[in-house]
């Protein structure tokens, strides 16, 4: 995906949980918190702390949605 398309696929799934795969081909579900132009913040894996991370478009090759976050 590109930077574009990864962009409006997180900034639709805001607030879900979603299955991230990093360009080291690491994948992780993490959820959502909010998106900019450069990245996205998110939970860590599993929805778990730490929380509040930081992740660049050219660090994340593809998204898939989970569901909704669950408390």
């Amino acid at each position: 995906m590109t930077p574009e398309e990864l962009q409006v696929a997180l900034t639709v799934h805001q607030g879900r949980r979603v299955l991230i795969t990093y360009g080291d081909g690491v994948k992780e579900s993490v959820d959502i918190e909010s998106v900019d132009d450069e990245g996205c913040l998110h939970s860590g894996p599993d929805g778990v702390e730490p929380g509040h991370l930081w992740t660049r478009f050219t660090g994340i090759v593809d998204v898939e949605p989970l569901g909704l976050r669950t408390p």
